[in-house]
């Protein structure tokens, strides 16, 4: 598929599944990831969305990497960043990686009994790996 037509193809499968018109859902459909991305660049930094996930900002601290090519190893300090991440709820990550398949009895925008309250911000926060903050050690003997 070109990349020209995932939003046709996208607007034809939402018009298929829900009976919409054409002409709604393609003035819906971009409006909707256009707040998204508003929201994101300037305002509240997290978009929160029920039986989805959570979209947010979250602040890289300056960290350290190991950087190994032809055998040569260097200690880089990577300077702070913001990266945009994304926390699927239980049950969608549950119909997506584990169960492929689709489930047409849950609602979106509607709070599932089964899935936790949805993280905010301050719970989408950055992680070094298990080794520690070298960004590319494998293993502990990597962390000079």
């Amino acid at each position: 598929m070109r990349p020209h037509n995932y939003k046709e193809h996208f607007i034809a499968a939402v018009v298929k599944r829900c009976g919409i018109c054409r002409q709604t859902v393609e003035q819906v459909l971009p409006a909707v990831f256009d707040e998204i991305r508003y929201q994101l660049a300037e305002g509240s930094q997290c978009v929160p969305i029920e039986s989805f996930g959570t979209f947010a900002l979250i602040d890289i601290p300056e960290r350290q990497h190991l950087y190994t090519y032809k055998g040569k190893s260097e200690l880089r300090t990577l300077p702070p960043t913001q990266r945009l991440k994304f926390a699927p709820t239980r049950n969608m990550r549950r119909e997506v990686i584990e169960e492929h398949r689709f489930d047409s009895t849950r609602r979106s925008f509607v709070h599932d009994p089964h899935d936790p309250p949805l993280r905010q911000r301050k719970e989408l926060k950055y992680r070094p790996n298990k080794y520690g903050v070298f960004k590319g050690a494998t293993k502990k003997t990597d962390i000079p």
